[in-house]
């Protein structure tokens, strides 16, 4: 009987023994287990994350295409997308003391800028920009003797400054022949020859024009009847003036007046 129960007293601790033991091995088998579990984690919760960050790239690209913008080109070299970061301000310079420095950009000025005058543009061009111009009320008259050569006949009409301040003329004036009574006679002066500068008129200044005709026989027999007074319009004035004079006898239906040219 003592055998019996010192057999299976042994029989028991054995089976202790082989229980630790499976134990032991099904803890060393757990160990071993966890860095394979740890990895398949790992590798799923980057795949999570890539499948997360390619989405947001996804939807980053798909709103700057709407905006109407063209889409940002990918870094070379770059596999993936590139995603618009925000863009980060230099820090403003700062001086010695700590305070800001003062940007090299200078200020944009606001105020007009005039425009140089071109090469051609006379000094008397650039005073005529500055002066107003003159009217009839501030102007006198002078008619020259004729100067007859060639079967043409030619006189400087002369106008004078008599304001007080300066004035300009350019272009053709108005010029026409009157009868006693205030007709006209034939037509106005026709313009001869090309525009010419501005001219400045000073008080007491004086311009020019010449007026034109023929010879009686040059051109035909016929000439019109002596005036009695000149009509003048000023250039760009609707106010007229008059001078009384005999001159110009217009013979072969020729009257012609040129542009104002400094006297």
């Amino acid at each position: 009987m003592s055998r019996v129960s010192d057999h299976f007293q042994t029989f028991r601790t054995s089976s202790r023994e082989q229980g630790r033991d499976k134990d032991s091995l099904t803890d060393r088998e757990a160990d071993r287990s966890r860095p394979a579990r740890a990895g398949r984690v790992w590798r799923r919760g980057a795949l999570a994350a890539s499948v997360t960050l390619l989405a947001v790239a996804t939807a980053a690209c798909g709103s700057g295409g709407g905006s109407g913008g063209s889409p940002a080109s990918a870094p070379e070299g770059s596999g993936g997308s590139a995603s618009s970061a925000p863009s980060v301000s230099a820090p403003a310079e700062s001086g010695g003391d700590g305070a800001p420095g003062v940007s090299s950009t200078p200020p944009s000025s606001t105020a007009p800028v005039q425009a140089a005058p071109s090469a051609g543009q006379s000094g008397t061009g650039q005073a005529a920009a500055a002066s107003s111009r003159c009217t009839a009320n501030q102007l006198g008259l002078s008619l020259s003797a004729p100067d007859a050569g060639a079967g043409n006949i030619r006189y400087d009409l002369r106008l004078i400054n008599k304001g007080a301040g300066a004035c300009v003329l350019r272009g053709f004036p108005g010029v026409s022949l009157l009868a006693g009574d205030g007709a006209t006679i034939g037509r106005p002066a026709a313009r001869e020859g090309e525009q010419l500068p501005a001219v400045t008129l000073a008080p007491g200044g004086t311009a020019d024009v010449t007026l034109h005709t023929l010879n009686k026989g040059i051109k035909g027999s016929s000439c019109w009847a002596a005036p009695s007074l000149l009509k003048i319009y000023p250039p760009g004035s609707k106010d007229a003036m008059t001078l009384r004079t005999s001159a110009p006898v217009v013979c072969g239906d020729t009257f012609t007046v040129t542009a104002v040219r400094s006297g």
